[in-house]
């Protein structure tokens, strides 16, 4: 009998541990449902988007993509939010601001995690109290630039410059808030900022033409109806004769002149870290908070630059790759 026992007892061991394994295995393989929102459709969201998905595939994460678009529409923010919460998602990724707020909204009463990019100042948006307090069950990313350094591109550029236009998204907040920071920033370093406001990207020639009467340069905040239609606008600016500074990088291949600014890819893929760590690693969003990126990279139109009478020996350019479109 005891025999019996012991090889009845060796016999289940292999069962026993392929049980573990087979437990392990589908740990490991869990599937997440992650609904995207993102604003609409540019560059910069778009390398968001897909340096998010490219992280979670990097990490090993198993997840299916619910993916929406807003194409520019508040209301259509909310609504896909709204949507995600009914279906009860794994976690939403917002790309801006306003599918974050939308989403911000519609998980309250919830447990459902929010993680959102592409976002300049999630305080002044009303995202987080804090960088530091994500309370809420909300963090991200955010897509702030060194404002004061990109200003001075414009004095580097052009000694006796003294003013700079921006046109930005009546409304955005994201926008206003780089609007009121850049315009107290300006005047520390002797520049004054005229601004313009518009609510279409049909306002965007007007616009221009308008301003360039009172400005020598246009700094591009990064403002999502702006950004969506950067061939025309680095057009316009070159008809004009006018200097242009990006704070995104990507919109360089667009026809911006200059840009100084983190890579939109990179910053998908930081969240994505943070998608981990509350999916799989279970981490509270409460000990995540909001990050940035420190990396910069400096960019140059080659094209925008000849078309300006401009060389590429400028002390400006030192360090910048130079883009042949």
């Amino acid at each position: 009998m005891k025999l019996k026992k012991k090889i009845a007892a060796f016999l289940l061991i292999p069962m026993i541990l392929s049980g573990c394994a087979q437990d392990a295995s589908n740990k490991d393989s869990e599937k997440f449902v992650i609904g995207i929102s993102q604003m609409m459709e540019h560059p910069a969201l778009d390398a968001s988007r897909q340096g998010f998905i490219d992280g979670l595939k990097e990490l090993g994460v198993e997840v299916e993509y619910i993916d929406q678009n807003a194409q520019g529409d508040t209301n259509n923010a909310l609504m896909i939010a709204q949507k995600f919460v009914r279906d009860d998602v794994d976690l939403i990724f917002a790309i801006a601001t306003p599918p974050a707020q939308a989403a911000k909204q519609s998980i309250k009463g919830t447990d459902i995690p929010m993680l959102f990019t592409a976002v300049a100042d999630p305080v002044f948006s009303q995202l987080v109290p804090d960088f530091n307090d994500t309370k809420e069950n909300i963090t991200g990313t955010s897509n702030a630039a060194p404002i004061k350094e990109n200003l001075e591109l414009f004095k580097a550029l052009k000694e006796d410059i003294k003013n700079i236009g921006i046109i930005y998204s009546i409304g955005e907040t994201n926008s206003e808030s780089q609007v009121k920071r850049s315009t107290e920033i300006a005047k520390e370093i002797g520049l004054n900022i005229e601004t313009v406001g518009i609510t279409s990207v049909n306002d965007i020639p007007q616009a221009i033409d308008t301003i360039s009467k009172k400005v020598e340069g246009i700094y591009l905040v990064t403002d999502n109806m702006v950004a969506s239609s950067i061939p025309l606008v680095a057009t316009l600016c070159i008809e004009k004769g006018l200097l242009t500074v990006a704070a995104d990088a990507s919109q360089v291949q667009g026809g911006i002149l200059l840009a100084r600014g983190i890579s939109y890819h990179e910053l998908g893929k930081e969240t994505a870290i943070m998608a981990k760590q509350i999916l799989v690693d279970k981490k509270d969003i409460s000990e995540i908070p909001v990050r940035t990126l420190d990396k910069l990279t400096k960019k140059v139109n080659v094209k925008t630059m000849e078309a300006l009478g401009l060389s590429k020996d400028l002390k400006v350019f030192e360090g910048a790759e130079f883009i042949e479109q």
